[in-house]
């Protein structure tokens, strides 16, 4: 039920018993007709007033049609950003960037390639409200991480403003910059190769199985033993261990005298016996595996000399004759 006939019996009531209550009979005539002309103006009034609150949900319902086509206009009125972008100003080339968007979102990568020198790639993410442009970009420079802030205007597509460089908590370069899209095919953004640094063993070299055949006084180190196992050899000699194991290995004597370090696979490690005795070695990969190298001393050869004995030039001491005592 409406609100203008719930409203009417009520208002109906209220003159009447106010009418009689006057208790006045020669003026029931007058009474009647001010009740009746009271009744008659608040019909009115209600009449003037209910479609007027009964239009009232329709006004709100239309205002709110109006509002989220207000919304839905402006969220398709964000700029398109989704190129590929030549960023110059930066570096002393051209910065290639692409961009991906969601709604005002912006989120991409960065490469550089320049002629000489190391390539880079990097990460973007940023922002765009109307026609202003938040980008920063994250790159690995030079073994240093770099940040780079860029904010700019969107216009004639075209994005241009200025930057600023933060590496290691220091501004190192600022500036303006522009940035030109050249290309929608942002599926064809290829990163940046980039060198891996190469790595050499420190201490051992490898060598072919050729070559390790012709090196003398040489052990030859397997995954189970040394080959051979016991070596003797004369002051002053340097022995050499290659490693024939699939993977690394390592020597080191028992009292402390000398230790490879990890030796890879195919490399070689030397060490040179200056002092006599029997230096006892072992793997510490696998300690199981034990050696051990024997270093005689070094002694005159007389067989050397007999020439000199025999002919009177001179003894095995090397004092002429004649010189020496008794002499020869």
């Amino acid at each position: 039920m409406s609100k203008r006939y719930a409203i009417l019996p009520i208002l109906l009531v209220f003159l009447f018993t106010a009418g009689l209550s006057l208790g006045q009979p020669a003026n029931n005539t007058s009474i009647m007709e001010n009740n009746t002309t009271n009744v008659e103006n608040a019909t009115s009034l209600i009449n003037e007033t209910a479609p007027a609150n009964e239009t009232a949900p329709a006004d709100e319902t239309t205002l709110g049609n109006e509002t989220a086509a207000a919304d839905a206009k402006e969220a398709s009125s964000v700029l398109d950003l989704k190129y590929i972008w030549s960023v110059m100003g930066i570096e002393p080339g051209p910065i290639i960037m692409v961009l991906n968007q969601d709604g005002e979102d912006l989120f991409g990568q960065a490469k550089y390639e320049p002629d000489s020198g190391e390539n880079w790639n990097g990460e973007v993410v940023g922002s765009i409200a109307k026609d202003e442009v938040d980008l920063t970009l994250t790159a690995q420079k030079d073994k240093q991480l770099v940040t780079t802030k860029m904010s700019g205007i969107f216009a004639d597509e075209n994005i241009n403003g200025n930057f600023s460089q933060v590496s290691g908590g220091k501004l190192v370069g600022k500036g303006p910059f522009s940035a030109t899209y050249f290309s929608n095919e942002t599926s064809s953004y290829t990163p940046a190769a980039i060198e891996q640094p190469k790595t050499e063993p420190a201490i051992q070299q490898t060598a072919s199985a050729t070559e390790t055949a012709a090196i003398p006084n040489s052990v030859e180190i397997t995954s189970t033993n040394f080959q051979p196992n016991s070596m003797t050899v004369q002051a002053g000699t340097t022995v050499t261990w290659i490693n024939h194991d699939t993977t690394d290995q390592a020597v080191a004597s028992a009292n402390g005298e000398f230790d490879s370090g990890n030796i890879v696979p195919g490399g070689q490690y030397q060490y040179t016996f200056s002092q006599a005795g029997t230096f006892a070695y072992y793997s510490t990969i696998n300690p199981s595996m034990t050696g051990r190298i024997i270093v005689k001393r070094v002694f005159h050869n007389v067989v050397e000399d007999a020439d000199k004995i025999l002919t009177g030039v001179g003894d095995i001491s090397g004092v002429p004759i004649g010189m020496g005592g008794s002499g020869l």
